[in-house]
């Protein structure tokens, strides 16, 4: 990493859909260690404030990803320290040709190709950055332990699949509305975009606190919501307790409205760890949909098309 990185007053990180992955996991994850502001742009403009003193992280699965290629280039003007994390395309081409660091990875332990399905080299490579320059701490100890717990986490799913299961029958033929808070708004942000593109099912996500200032007095109409939605609760232990008890007094709020609800409690004891649980069980959840709705979950026809349609 370049030294003068390290003197930056904030990052910016820009990423579309799966490629925002990485900064939403990490910044809920270390909310409470960041030692200065990070900021996602989903879109296609920086923020006038970024200038010399801002560090650009430009993170693009492919490295064609039109809105991160636009940052890429109006941090060039802006005199913005920049960073690249991709796979190939015009982020790799960049970084190949020495205009900006970067790192590139390699996408073998991804065979789907699908962004979304490669959340560990989004995850990880952000991770390594602000790491190495020192913005976080995240030790190889560390993340030696958080691999150990998603390894077996997930041979424990393996093991018995109960769970995925009625958590997905359940879901079917409704949209899921899921509901998080602190660190797991990050998680119920993937599982939202693992519904839509794998199972091609409408999901929504809300949080709280923010949600109980607006959206219990938004379910009278239409009268026939409890036919249409179901709340997907994202239970933490590591929550804050006043956000524990809007859980409970929420959940009993719907329940009288006759509105159908899972509970999801994680267990890990680690924010980290409880994000990858419950991003684990979403996946899984979205593919047994996308089997009992007959789709292909590699596939994202619609959003190719819309690229297609945009030229």
């Amino acid at each position: 990493m370049p030294k003068n990185f390290q003197g930056v007053s904030e990052v910016i990180i820009a990423g579309m859909g799966g490629s925002s992955f990485g900064v939403r996991v990490v910044t809920s994850a270390f909310s409470d260690e960041l030692v200065l502001p990070i900021h996602l742009v989903e879109g296609y403009d920086l923020p006038e404030y970024a200038d010399e003193t801002t560090l650009v992280l430009v993170t693009s699965y492919s490295g064609n990803t039109e809105e991160t290629v636009s940052i890429l280039e109006q941090a060039r003007v802006k005199g913005c320290k920049i960073f690249a994390i991709t796979s190939g395309g015009k982020l790799k081409n960049a970084v190949d040709s020495g205009n900006i660091p970067g790192y590139i990875f390699d996408t073998n332990y991804n065979p789907s190709g699908s962004p979304r399905t490669g959340i560990g080299y989004i995850v990880g490579s952000t991770l390594g950055v602000l790491t190495s320059l020192k913005f976080l701490e995240f030790s190889q100890q560390k993340a030696m332990r958080t691999a150990s717990f998603i390894k077996h986490f997930t041979e424990l799913l393996s093991r018995s699949s109960d769970m995925i299961f009625k958590i997905s029958s359940k879901i079917d033929g409704y949209s899921p509305i899921f509901i998080a808070s602190e660190h797991l708004v990050s998680a119920s942000y993937v599982i939202r975009n693992f519904m839509n593109e794998t199972s091609k099912n409408i999901g929504f996500t809300y949080d709280i606190p923010s949600m109980n200032h607006h959206f219990l007095d938004g379910l009278d109409f239409p009268n026939d919501i409890n036919k249409k939605y179901i709340f997907v609760y994202l239970i933490s232990s590591l929550y804050n307790e006043r956000n524990k008890k809007r859980f409970e007094i929420m959940r009993g709020i719907t329940k009288e409205k006759g509105i159908n609800d899972i509970a999801i409690t994680l267990g890990a004891k680690d924010k980290l760890d409880e994000i990858w649980e419950a991003i684990i069980i979403g996946s899984l959840v979205s593919y047994n949909l996308a089997v009992a709705h007959k789709v292909d979950p590699r596939t994202n026809e619609m959003v190719d098309l819309l690229k297609r349609e945009l030229g």
